[in-house]
């Protein structure tokens, strides 16, 4: 018998319900949360994929109909092809210019870094489209770079490129991205150990050495948490396009926006959002695959 009259079973029963009590009480309000309001609704989507569909109207009847409408259009395929081509070379661009900043503030910075990522982060606290036509008058044919450039003499009239275009979506993203680049690289840069460097110096290894042997393949997991916070959510990006971006700028978020808001072509829209989820889970498995970051993880 225990010191409170309970047997010695009963007690460690009680503490086992209490542990899977505590454990229920903490899992299962979130998972309620997803279940609702992400699960369910892309489950009906998903569905609703497979429907008839028309102008504002579903018909529950299976039919690869809308999978098939949006891979045989060669405009469909023609903005797809662009969209990837796009946020593939804002991906590569945001790593060439974060990493570096990223090492700056890991290793090189020794007291003010903590300063300088606020800094970096507060134009991400403004309004998400207050940022976007902000980039609109600057790159406007009467904005800041074009009037800079003439009155430098260097160009004659406003440069046409720098709204409504490619390069316009391009410097957007890369702005609106950069810190989701910087942060994961940061932090795993900053936890590498200081005596694993200092012993590869001893053995005679250079710069360069230290930092390909060491830092790089010790950075690859913020590379990644990198990948999947940036160049996801690019694919699926509508406002950028459709404010700075023009025709030649229209990406596959503004394609599915289309469908569900001006063409009432749910059962389409869904099925374009399933491919872009597809094709997006394909890539992953092969980014982890060949980086070979299952090792990591």
């Amino acid at each position: 018998m225990s010191t409170l009259g309970l047997p010695i079973p009963y007690s460690r029963w009680r503490r086992t319900v209490q542990q899977y009590a505590g454990l229920v009480l903490n899992v299962f309000p979130p998972f309620i949360y997803l279940l609702l309001f992400f699960y369910a609704p892309m489950a009906l989507l998903f569905v609703m994929s497979f429907w008839k569909s028309g102008y504002m109207e579903l018909e529950p009847a299976f039919t690869l109909e809308n999978y098939r409408a949006f891979l045989s259009n060669p405009t469909y395929r023609r903005i797809m092809w662009n969209t990837f081509v796009t946020v593939t070379g804002v991906m590569a661009l945001l790593v060439v210019v974060g990493y570096p900043i990223a090492y700056f503030l890991a290793r090189m910075v020794r007291r003010y870094d903590a300063l300088l990522i606020y800094l970096l982060i507060i134009p991400v606290e403004i309004n998400y489209l207050i940022r976007i036509y902000a980039w609109k008058i600057v790159l406007g044919r009467s904005g800041i770079i074009n009037a800079a450039l003439m009155y430098l003499g260097l160009i004659d009239e406003p440069l046409r490129f720098l709204l409504y275009s490619r390069t316009a979506v391009m410097i957007v993203l890369i702005h609106e991205w950069l810190p989701y680049v910087v942060i994961p690289v940061y932090v795993a840069l900053k936890g590498v150990p200081q005596e694993i460097v200092e012993a590869a110096r001893d053995l005679g290894a250079g710069r360069w050495d230290v930092f390909r042997y060491i830092y790089l393949p010790l950075s690859l997991p913020g590379l990644f948490a990198s990948f999947i916070l940036v160049y996801i959510p690019m694919l699926g990006e509508f406002a950028i396009p459709s404010i700075v971006g023009g025709p030649s700028g229209y990406m596959l978020g503004n394609v599915i926006e289309s469908q569900f808001l001006a063409a009432g072509n749910w059962g389409l829209g869904s099925a374009i959002g399933f491919l872009l989820l597809f094709i997006t889970l394909v890539l992953v498995a092969i980014v982890i695959k060949v980086t070979g970051l299952e090792e990591l993880m």
